[in-house]
């Protein structure tokens, strides 16, 4: 089972630019917990915008993912503490948490 998303990005003021996301993978059937599943998705969606020249905010990646903003911020967090990388978009996501 896996599943695709096309999702468009703000990528300035009249810009916008269509992603190719994948919201579920065969991979995330491996993970074990809620948490890690959705640590696992964020990283994975995170590489995919930037692999597609774009950045996510935590806005976009609560719609894509259905998930509180400050769960996020706290699995960003998380994943930043064991030293992977967040590109994420907007002065929110550079501070330190």
């Amino acid at each position: 089972m896996s599943g695709t998303l096309s999702y468009w990005v703000a990528m300035g003021e009249n810009r916008l630019r269509s992603l190719k996301l994948t919201v579920c993978s065969e991979e995330d059937r491996q993970s074990s917990g809620l948490a890690n599943l959705r640590r696992k998705k964020l990283s994975r969606l995170l590489r995919e915008a930037l692999s597609q020249g774009a950045r996510l905010s935590y806005r976009d990646l609560s719609i894509i993912m259905l998930t509180s903003k400050a769960t996020l911020k706290r699995d960003v967090s998380h994943l930043r503490k064991l030293g992977i990388e967040t590109p994420l978009r907007g002065k929110a996501s550079r501070e330190g948490f």
